[in-house]
């Protein structure tokens, strides 16, 4: 063999050698990188988000009651959605801790509130009212215009819902496919349909939550979700994407004969 054939026989086994050790780096390397992958928790912007959310009737309680009632409320929730709270003004009497959404020009812009622990989500919209129906003389006692207080809030998975409190006509208010009752319903429905957010909607339905109040659920695809046992009235409709657990009542707070209702959901990543 020519010297010069032996050098290049030499340099292609050196080569060879080297090239066999740079694939098994790689090898090693992608094999590390998948144990990595496997074993690396799935990042916030992507798994899902808990939250628990409480729907509260305060019974048109001052702001010394109204405080009472939040020392049940608010440990338990992460967003509470309020009703006759047209008499406190929420901001004034908690803490920075919380983002309140209420408009308080006039005592039926008030009625409804939504309250959001400012740690539980990344971004908080601001209050936006519709209509629920305007002021009505019912049987026994009319009422004011009734409002759906809606904000949008981006949660830590970047994932945005809208979150809505409302308060619907009383039952001297549902005499019919013109009542007010109805009236509001079809709004509600009107609100929802039209809302590209996932939706959760808490209020007094002032019927059975569960029976699905003027089809509400069929007209919109959304889960009436209700206690099964005493005062039913309270409660809430959720997209059907959003994952619900553990409804329960929260305790009495005061004389008030609506029961805080606890609710936990589960939102899925964007």
């Amino acid at each position: 063999m020519t010297p010069s054939l032996k050098a290049t026989g030499e340099m292609m086994k050196r080569w060879a050698a080297l090239t066999g050790a740079v694939l098994a780096v790689m090898v090693a390397s992608g094999a590390a990188w998948a144990r990595v992958e496997q074993s690396s928790p799935m990042p916030a912007a992507m798994a899902q988000a808990q939250l628990r959310v409480v729907t509260a009737n305060l019974d048109f309680h001052r702001s010394e009651a109204a405080r009472r009632d939040w020392n049940t409320i608010g440990p338990e929730a992460d967003i509470v959605f309020l009703q006759e709270v047209k008499y406190v003004r929420m901001r004034d009497i908690l803490g920075d801790g919380w983002a309140v959404r209420q408009d308080t020009s006039s005592e039926d812009r008030q009625g409804s509130a939504v309250v959001i622990r400012k740690s539980a989500v990344k971004q908080i919209g601001e209050l936006h009212l519709v209509k629920g129906v305007d002021a009505s003389p019912c049987p026994d006692g009319g009422i004011m215009t009734r409002w759906i207080a809606s904000v949008d809030v981006q949660l830590h998975n970047n994932r945005w819902i809208r979150v809505a409190s409302l308060h619907m006509p009383p039952p001297r208010c549902q005499t019919g496919p013109t009542s007010p009752y109805a009236r509001m319903a079809d709004s509600v429905v009107a609100f929802a349909n039209r809302s590209e957010p996932l939706l959760v909607l808490g209020a007094d339905w002032n019927k059975v939550v569960d029976s699905d109040p003027n089809d509400i659920g069929a007209r919109t695809g959304l889960k009436p979700r209700g206690p099964d046992s005493g005062l039913r009235i309270d409660g809430f409709y959720v997209s059907p994407a959003i994952g619900t657990q553990g409804l329960q009542f929260l305790p009495q707070t005061g004389d008030n004969s609506h029961r805080p209702v606890k609710m936990n959901i589960t939102v899925p990543a964007p």
